[in-house]
């Protein structure tokens, strides 16, 4: 298969890049830093920055004109996001909201058109375990995430006709750059929310940096490949992220807030 992975240079994707590539795909990572390379094996690079139509479109369509049909598209690019909302400008949110669902959005739009042709494709969206629920300082993440599942829900049912399949991907925390890349608002000495933003901002970037390796994902995706029919959703993480979504729907809001609280030590 024909595989374009975006935001694959690094973290996630490029573990996903790895395991695929070792699988016999033909494997092709998109990035905003990397020189357009294709290669008849291994992996290629196209050079592409999601944030911007002009150069997905460019980049789309340099491909298609290389390989001649695209199978599989994995989009992993994106960033996080951490801070009191009351802090985060909104241009600051929009440049998240640039990335993590405008940015998909422009390559599936690009993408599509191409399977629809084919007449077959799969679309997998790596979205976040925290898209289930509003963490406490990572307001902005959380709804660019969960933004992007509801998205992928509306568009399964729109593309199913011309043989084309999408579903997302919820990883919980794994150990990756992700922590030198968030959106930080700007937090003033004075401010009232300054000794908890620290605290979880540091218990945060320590978690990832303790986390798994990202292999488990991109085994996951490898055997989802390999599936001939998809569910909507599927998560990886450990046993205490993979339970959370069924807390929240099985609690009271009140007392799953208050669980919440506790555990971020709010």
């Amino acid at each position: 298969m024909i595989v374009l992975i975006t935001g694959g240079s690094a973290g996630i994707g490029a573990a996903i890049a790895n395991q695929l590539q070792q699988e016999a795909h033909r494997i092709i990572v998109a990035g905003r830093r990397v020189k357009t390379n294709f290669s008849k094996s291994g992996i290629s690079t196209l050079q592409m920055d999601v944030t911007k139509k002009e150069s997905v479109t460019t980049a789309i369509t340099k491909l298609y004109n290389a390989t001649k049909r695209i199978d599989v598209v994995i989009q992993c690019a994106g960033r996080g996001a951490i801070g009191p909302l009351e802090a985060f400008h909104t241009d600051e949110i929009a440049d998240v909201f640039n990335l993590n669902l405008y940015g998909i959005l422009r390559v599936n739009q690009a993408i599509i058109p191409i399977m629809q042709q084919q007449g077959s494709g799969r679309i997998i969206l790596v979205s976040s375990l925290a898209a289930e629920a509003g963490l406490p300082f990572q307001s902005v993440y959380c709804a660019s995430k969960a933004a992007l599942d509801i998205m992928i829900e509306s568009l399964r049912m729109e593309i199913k006709a011309f043989g084309i399949d999408a579903f997302v991907l919820q990883p919980g925390d794994f150990k990756t750059e992700v922590a030198q890349h968030r959106k930080l608002p700007d937090i003033d000495s004075k401010s009232p929310y300054k000794n908890a933003f620290k605290k979880i901002n540091l218990n945060a970037t320590n978690k990832v940096e303790m986390a798994g390796d990202p292999i488990k994902v991109a085994r996951k995706v490898s055997q989802l490949l390999a599936k001939n029919r998809l569910a909507p959703k599927y998560r990886v993480g450990e046993p205490l992220e993979l339970v959370m979504p069924w807390v929240k729907a099985l609690l009271p809001a009140s007392l799953f807030e208050r669980l919440l609280m506790k555990y971020y030590g709010l």
